[in-house]
């Protein structure tokens, strides 16, 4: 894997024993949206280094749900989303689960040494599957070495029919502790929301329209409008598309930052209207910047280590 082609890193490599999780793309956007929400940061400071009096009154009045998400999703800045995913996704919207399959419990032999052997192994057995979800059964049974393979072949089998009718066809599965929201997900589009935030973060004083001509948000307005036109229109056309690109942007500011803020609480991909923070597009600029030269450093660190 290259390290340095950040959106297309991949964790599907990183599984952890006894834990199993659905990979989806939306992950990564999900982090991304957490590093732009000013409750978010608001909380990592909260946890970092403390709140002062003037700033815990503009935390909103959700703010306990938002740490209680920072809490389990941890920063999202000065690391990389492969470090974060090891260190708190996968366990976050994983669940633990350990793969049934067959396996030999313990061998006896009428000897007290293994009979003994034997009986801590199944008790260790029936504590691991008291444990293990979702929930299985299993046989044990007692295979004679002594017989010919066919043989007992045959018997397991029989043994196995026999039992068919105790095998759940839906096993009941825990949740995870978050889990991603709505069954569609468009990446073409949060990408564009996700650029919309950059690009305010890095112009916060640039003209709307001016803003969703840079983030290519509407396939209409966009390419009909100069991103480095003057102030002044040459024609009333030219104006009027302004105006419309600006309402079409100042919708989508407002969608993609409730997006940010649902995701400090925990919730994503989501819009609901929520308390939110002030969106201090200066402070949320330099924050990205100390973690972009973050990034940049430790990307080099390690293509050094790897080569």
């Amino acid at each position: 894997m290259n390290i340095d082609q950040y959106w297309g890193i991949k964790t599907n490599d990183l599984a952890k024993d006894g834990w199993h999780v659905k990979e989806h793309y939306a992950h990564m956007f999900f982090f991304n949206f957490l590093r732009m929400s000013p409750s978010y940061n608001l909380a990592r400071k909260a946890r970092l280094q403390g709140l002062s009096a003037a700033e815990k009154k503009t935390a909103p009045k959700d703010f306990k749900k938002v740490m209680e998400t920072y809490e389990l999703l941890g920063d999202v800045h000065n690391t990389l989303f492969r470090y974060w995913w090891q260190r708190n996704g996968h366990e976050v919207f994983g669940m633990p689960y350990e793969l049934p399959t067959a396996k030999v419990v313990s061998l006896i032999d009428g000897s007290k040494e293994l009979n003994k052997q034997c009986e801590d192994r199944i008790a260790q057995l029936l504590k691991r599957e008291a444990l293990n979800t979702p929930k299985s059964s299993s046989l044990i049974i007692s295979v004679p070495l002594e017989q010919s393979l066919n043989n007992n072949l045959a018997l397991v089998k029989q043994f196995l029919i026999d039992h068919q009718n105790l095998k759940s066809n839906e096993p009941k599965a825990i949740k995870p502790k978050i889990s991603l929201q709505g069954k569609r997900f468009n990446s073409t589009a949060m990408m564009k929301g996700f650029g919309l935030l950059m690009f305010k973060s890095a112009f916060p004083d640039m003209e709307n329209w001016r803003l969703g001509v840079y983030a290519k948000l509407s396939p209409s307005y966009s390419p009909a409008l100069d991103k480095d036109a003057p102030r002044r229109t040459k024609n009333s056309i030219e104006a009027d598309d302004r105006v419309l690109m600006g309402k079409i942007t100042s919708r989508a500011l407002l969608k993609y930052q409730l997006i940010a803020e649902n995701a400090a609480r925990g919730k994503f991909l989501c819009e609901n209207k929520v308390e939110m923070a002030e969106f201090d597009y200066q402070s949320i600029r330099e924050l990205h910047k100390k973690t972009m030269m973050w990034e940049e450093k430790e990307i080099e660190r390690i293509q050094k280590v790897s080569k």
